[in-house]
């Protein structure tokens, strides 16, 4: 469950990344 989460966290702090971008 907790390995989800920072999958998760991941996933939107690289969408954040790339907006940058």
């Amino acid at each position: 469950m907790l390995q989800l989460t920072i999958y998760s966290l991941i996933f939107i702090t690289s969408i954040i990344f790339l907006n940058m971008i």
